[in-house]
């Protein structure tokens, strides 16, 4: 893998820590773990544009990362367990990342543009991304006015609607390691 690649994955990781807030989830890891993206080097990154958003990367020894929010005094703020894997994502290639919550997984996408690295995730209450989970398999699970997810039970639907998804989503800014 390019060091281009390795940076950007890992950017990529980062951003999955603090963006993956659940909407297309499961409830039994849909990646494959024994293909995860792991050649990275562990660091802290900052997002463009807002220098108090710094992340800590942790690559486990099973192949996931931890992904912490670090503070400059120090401290680690909430900490997630994410995996990825190289995918196709609207026609170029990304990565599929999954987040590991309490009840299952949550999953999003990301692709790289240069030396930046974009995340989207998916939002089930926006009827587009509704569509794009319905259309290819995911089941529309809202439980409240607060909870809308899309529940994908296979690989093959979730990474159809993750790549359908991406044709049409908004990316946010990426981070640059610091």
């Amino acid at each position: 893998m390019t060091l281009l690649k390795r940076g950007a994955l890992l950017a990529v990781l980062a951003l999955a820590g603090i963006a993956l807030s659940g909407c297309y989830v499961s409830n039994r890891l849909l990646l494959d773990a024994t293909a995860a993206a792991h050649p990275l080097d562990d660091g802290i990154y900052v997002r463009d544009g807002d220098e108090a958003d710094k992340i800590r990367i942790t690559l486990d020894p099973d192949g996931w990362y931890r992904v912490e929010q670090f503070n400059d005094n120090g401290t680690i703020g909430e900490t997630h367990r994410v995996l990825a894997n190289e995918a196709t994502i609207a026609g170029r290639e990304g990565y599929a990342l999954a987040e590991e919550t309490d009840e299952g997984f949550d999953y999003a996408v990301a692709v790289v543009d240069g030396k930046r690295v974009y995340l989207a995730t998916p939002d089930c209450s926006d009827s587009l991304d509704r569509d794009d989970a319905v259309d290819h398999g995911g089941e529309a699970q809202d439980d409240e006015a607060m909870t809308h997810n899309c529940l994908f039970k296979n690989r093959d639907a979730l990474f159809a609607a993750l790549s359908g998804f991406a044709g049409h989503a908004d990316f946010g800014a990426p981070y640059q390691r610091h």
